[in-house]
């Protein structure tokens, strides 16, 4: 009877480490790389990043017009070894050469109206904000609804006052400040278009409650009613609070960097699935590091690609669950030898009754 105990709690053992250890090392190296994006969408691509899946998404991109997407999944299915059809590269030539043709009436309705739906629009939103007038625009529409409780989108309302302020620092630097400054009108026009997520919008527009000063809003929108300027400029860097002023320099820093790398629509995927300010500077070190296949890391894996997530309570049960498995099987190896022993040097026979 010992002896098939023995050999079924081998067999037990054999079964539950094949479908134990496999997974456990796997979700052990998903907690290795939390703090890395790169190392952790690598590891999650391995299960989506299958060639029907890349040819399929580089066909969606394609007869979406998005051409940097369909660039990205190309380079993408490059790296991992898949073939790309001739006829999807024929398309994405084709798709890049008729990408001039509404530039030029693009960036002129992104000047003057603040529009932003194309790379172009966004553009000409960002040379209107660069002068000052989108921001202070912006900051004149949303600041008296504040200021008269009404309904206000204090997202906007807090990155004009930042614009503002940056655009101080960056007159002063020669352009020092410039790509903070470029960056956070990037996520103005971005939350305008309704493009950031609900818990990003959340997280900024409470921001925005603790960081405004109400009297220094209030000079600023008196001195643009005069349409002075550069006295509306003054003000509005002391609209903010310090601390919030470098906050937002850091997002507009990382949103400059994800839309130099990865364009418009890139910068939207991102600001798609950021729960937090700190989410764009994860999504800039993914970038960094995945060039460009970035855009299609982020389509195929979302925000999996920036964070563990609610995957990390799984991970961590899998880790203990092998730790479990290890101990069991240390203790089975032990009861083994002493078994194995006792029938292999058995001790001297007891001395028979006389």
């Amino acid at each position: 009877m010992k002896a098939i105990a023995v050999a079924f709690a081998l067999a037990f053992g054999i079964a539950g480490g094949l479908l134990l250890v496999p997974q456990g090392l796997r979700h052990w190296q998903l907690l290795a790389a939390a703090e890395d994006p790169a190392a952790l969408s690598s590891l999650r691509l391995e299960n989506v990043a299958t060639p029907a899946r890349l040819a399929g998404e580089i066909d969606a991109a394609l007869a979406a017009g998005d051409a940097d997407l369909a660039r990205s999944f190309i380079a993408l299915a490059e790296e991992r070894g898949s073939a790309v059809a001739d006829a999807q590269r024929r398309g994405l030539a084709e798709l890049e050469a008729r990408a001039n043709d509404i530039a030029i009436r693009d960036f002129g309705q992104g000047f003057w109206g603040g529009q932003r739906d194309s790379g172009a629009a966004l553009a000409g939103a960002l040379a209107g904000d660069l002068t000052g007038f989108g921001d202070l625009r912006d900051l004149a529409g949303e600041g008296r609804k504040w200021l008269g409780g009404e309904a206000t989108d204090m997202t906007v309302l807090l990155l004009a006052a930042g614009g503002l302020a940056i655009s101080a620092a960056t007159w002063v630097s020669l352009g020092g400040a410039l790509p903070a400054r470029n960056g956070l009108s990037l996520v103005k026009a971005a939350t305008k278009a309704k493009w950031l997520s609900p818990r990003l919008g959340a997280s900024l527009g409470r921001a925005a409650v603790d960081a405004i000063d109400r009297p220094a809003l209030q000079a600023t929108l008196a001195a643009a009613g005069r349409l002075e300027l550069a006295a509306a400029r003054g003000a509005a860097s002391t609209i903010l609070r310090p601390v919030a002023i470098s906050r937002l320099a850091a997002l507009g820093q990382d949103a400059a960097q994800l839309h130099r790398r990865i364009g418009q629509r890139g910068l939207r995927q991102v600001l798609a699935v950021a729960d937090h300010p700190a989410d764009l500077g994860r999504a800039a070190r993914l970038v960094t590091a995945k060039g460009k296949s970035a855009r299609a890391t982020l389509a195929l894996l979302g925000r999996g690609a920036l964070v563990l997530g609610a995957l990390s309570l799984t991970a961590l049960s899998w880790m203990l669950a092998l730790l479990g498995y290890a101990l069991a099987l240390a203790m089975l190896a032990q009861r083994l030898g002493w078994w194995l022993g006792r029938r292999l040097m058995p001790g001297p026979a007891a001395p028979r009754p006389r």
